[in-house]
């Protein structure tokens, strides 16, 4: 049978190994939360770096379809005064 003082130095020990265990949970936790801070941060920037690229291809695309707009337009004029010139010709001379 231990003594009295065995049993508290076996209490005190066991009472040191809960508070390191309490300890390194206390900074395990802590690692996990400033990695998840981390990751958040990661996946707000790779999120704000597609928006960007989208809305980059979107403004590329509009400018791409006003350029075609105008060159249609463009031909539309051309092929009026063209018409306009063929009709001119197709007058017989006063």
């Amino acid at each position: 049978m231990p003594s009295r003082s065995q049993a508290q130095a076996e209490v005190q020990r066991l009472r040191d190994q809960i508070a390191q265990m309490q300890a390194n949970t206390v900074e395990q936790i802590a690692e996990v939360q400033q990695k998840y801070e981390e990751l958040q941060q990661q996946l707000r920037a790779e999120a704000a770096e597609r928006e960007a690229t989208a809305a980059a291809r979107e403004a590329e695309a509009r400018a791409m379809v006003a350029e075609q707009s105008k060159k249609y337009d463009d031909l539309q004029l051309q092929l009026q005064q063209m018409m306009h010139m063929f009709q001119q010709s197709q007058k017989p001379p006063s």
